[in-house]
């Protein structure tokens, strides 16, 4: 993480006052809310681009977007640390399946930050997220052709212009709030507990399967449980028999970019 702190503005003792005051008052709104935590960030963020050149305001803009970031940031390291081991023993788990090396396309590796910023605050695993975005556009940053969002699952007159960050950001947490949504929906039929710190491959193939429609089934051992109308979507280059696929999808590039995480590759 890189923050900038210096600045030619030399704060009065009257604008040190009126920043602690605004940092109180943004902590009561936000309220250990970590969505508004980081919206107040970025709203923060696109103010002083806006105000840049007004010194003072830069000064006062920027103290208070990091003093935000710093939160979000800090909380986000502790659950990364909390959450390593776990995460160790699921890529040791399920990843002997996968037959191939296959490396993380460096598109996949640009706005790691921002998808993971978002899917903590969201509460969502990032290996999700970015993997999810690897299947529906190969993690490029452009409007789909069908004028759908970037993770396809909104159908919306989104325009195919050029992309900009506030699209950007605004799929990643669509994408976000949609699989809260849809867990929510299913939560009679279909276990699914999926976070930034914990998940379970059930849940995680309940999820997929859901996200690209599925046939839910009853079964007396596992009770409901979503089976993928197109297990391609989900297991390519996972098991034997989907290994000659053209590309890695759900299930492998999950573990990979969790194992990349794990390794600080990012």
């Amino acid at each position: 993480m890189y923050l900038q702190f210096w600045h030619t503005y030399n704060p009065s003792n009257q604008d040190t006052q009126q920043l602690n005051s605004l940092k109180i008052q943004l902590n009561k709104v936000i309220s250990g809310n970590n969505q508004d935590l980081r919206n107040f960030y970025y709203q923060l963020k696109n103010l002083q681009n806006r105000f840049s050149q007004n010194p003072r305001l830069d000064y006062m803009l920027n103290n208070l977007k990091q003093d935000l970031y710093i939160q979000l940031y800090s909380q986000k390291i502790q659950a990364k640390t909390q959450s390593k081991e776990f995460k160790q023993n699921f890529v040791n788990e399920f990843s002997w399946w996968i037959s191939i090396d296959d490396p993380i396309l460096d598109e996949c590796t640009w706005w790691y930050n921002t998808l993971d910023d978002i899917s903590f605050a969201y509460n969502i695993p990032t290996a999700l997220t970015i993997s999810t975005r690897y299947r529906e556009t190969n993690c490029g940053y452009y409007l789909p052709s069908n004028w759908d969002w970037p993770f396809q699952i909104l159908k919306q007159d989104y325009g195919t212009w050029e992309i900009t960050e506030d699209i950007f950001v605004k799929s990643v947490q669509d994408f976000a709030q949609f699989s809260k949504d849809k867990h929510i929906q299913y939560k009679t039929k279909l276990w699914i507990n999926l976070t930034y710190t914990w998940f379970d491959r059930t849940w995680l193939v309940n999820h997929w399967a859901l996200y690209n429609w599925a046939r839910i089934t009853w079964s007396d051992e596992s009770w409901y449980i979503a089976q993928a109308l197109a297990p391609k979507y989900l297991y390519d280059w996972y098991w034997a028999e989907y290994s000659w696929a053209i590309r890695y999808w759900l299930i492998p590039k999950f573990l990979k970019i969790l194992d990349r995480e794990i390794q600080n590759k990012y």
